[in-house]
């Protein structure tokens, strides 16, 4: 019905004469409007308040005419309080404007999808921006478009993987996105990218052959950064250099899985003098990779404690594995304390964090970054179980889950290697759910 209503305004502007809207006009259109949303309580009165700013605005300019380039400024000057009734007012015009042929027509069906109008309900709000983006990068101009306009191109680039892989398939899209790997990307659409690249791998309606075709685009956008002199040295290098170790590792290559874990070289560890992977082999090890900064590790906590407490007896070890961070973060007192250039003082914090906060497995800190891009560790808590040849039988292992399910992994591990394994099956309890529900 509010679309209905915008689009009456935008039929009445067409008699208000040939004058277009100025950037000056658009602006002073957003600060009365934020200022006549401000002074309303009720959302009933807001719409209100914009809609007669609105209506007034627009017997000085024919907004029909509204250039492409001012559908983003005009987002840009009304700022969050004025998204969502700037996105419902434009929507039939760029509706409009999308049907128009040539370069004109593929801005306004970019800023269509870009600036979708608020839906009812989620299942019709996912259909608009599946449909507005298929629109968008089936445009047979949009290409031209996209190279101009670096930030748009970005968007576009994070578009398809906040679509997900599978639903390029569903769409008929997915030549599309592999074309887009193929433009000249701006740094930080080729940074991007490799969104595009996690969604592939983890699709399921993709060949292993398709997946990897993503990846090779993927890797060859970073390393054409390493010829920008910007990207000679420093952190930015190291940076791609990052991403160019992960799309090349054993993650990404989808080798991972069933061979040797790649290694880890420890600093230090807790309860031994183990320095590699290789010295635990003989036992199933169970690799949970966390930091003292992140509040997801820590809720798993009880259950990890239940899992030690299952396998104390066993060839099982659980290891936290993090690395030095320059910082630690004191849970139990609340407060961050530094340790840049000091990693013996954060490895003493670690210490006395494992008594406090009673983390019974064991705590390794490693060379290797704890989001290690061999194991695609790209959030934390990630889980990685090996079996006792040191071969990674399973990762990215759902870390929220009840610990039964690990335990039902680790105890077949441990018959296959004919080891000694529980008599009974772990209780089907989540701890950490419980114990977080009574806080």
């Amino acid at each position: 019905m509010k679309n209905l209503y915008y689009l009456s305004l935008l039929l009445f502007c067409v008699a208000c004469g040939p004058k277009a809207p100025t950037n000056e006009q658009l602006k002073d259109l957003c600060r009365n409007a934020a200022f006549a949303v401000a002074d309303r309580q009720e959302e009933a009165g807001k719409s209100k308040a914009f809609q007669e700013v609105v209506e007034k605005s627009v017997k000085e300019f024919d907004i029909n005419k509204i250039a492409p380039k001012q559908i983003h400024f005009v987002f840009q000057e009304g700022g969050i309080p004025l998204n969502r009734y700037l996105r419902d007012w434009l929507a039939p015009l760029l509706e409009q404007k999308a049907k128009l042929e040539g370069r004109e027509g593929a801005e306004y069906t970019f800023y269509r999808w870009r600036y979708l109008p608020s839906a009812d309900n989620y299942s019709e709000g996912k259909e608009m921006e599946r449909t507005a983006y298929k629109a968008v990068v089936t445009h047979p101009l949009m290409a031209d478009f996209l190279l101009s306009n670096n930030e748009a191109m970005t968007d576009v680039i994070n578009g398809a993987t906040r679509l997900k892989a599978d639903t390029w398939v569903e769409l008929g899209i997915f030549d599309h996105i592999k074309s887009l790997l193929d433009l000249t990307l701006s740094d930080e659409s080729v940074f991007a990218s490799m969104g595009v690249f996690n969604t592939a791998f983890t699709a399921e309606k993709l060949s292993a052959g398709e997946k990897d075709g993503i990846r090779q685009k993927v890797l060859k956008q970073h390393t054409t950064l390493l010829d920008n002199e910007r990207y000679a040295k420093g952190r930015r290098r190291a940076r791609v250099e990052e991403a160019i170790q992960y799309l090349q590792g054993p993650y990404a290559t989808g080798t991972l899985v069933g061979n040797k874990a790649p290694g880890l070289d420890i600093i230090w560890i807790s309860g031994g003098k183990e320095k590699s992977l290789d010295d635990l082999k003989g036992k199933v090890v169970v690799l949970d990779f966390w930091a003292t900064k992140c509040a997801p590790c820590v809720s798993i906590f009880p259950n990890m404690r239940e899992l030690e407490k299952r396998y104390a007896k066993y060839p099982v070890e659980i290891i936290g594995v993090t690395s030095i961070m320059g910082y630690h973060v004191d849970m139990k007192h609340g407060k961050t304390i530094k340790t840049e250039g000091k990693p013996d003082y954060e490895i003493e914090l670690m210490q006395a964090l494992m008594k406090d906060m009673e983390i019974t497995w064991r705590v390794a800190f490693t060379e290797q970054n704890v989001m290690n891009m061999d194991y695609g560790v790209t959030s934390i808590p990630h889980i990685v179980i090996l079996d006792a040849e040191g071969n990674v039988r399973y990762n990215g292992t759902d870390p929220f889950e009840a610990p039964y399910h690990k335990a039902e992994k680790i105890d077949a591990l441990l018959k296959e290697a004919g080891s000694r394994y529980p008599s009974s099956p772990m209780e089907t309890v989540d701890y950490s759910k419980n114990q977080n529900e009574s806080l």
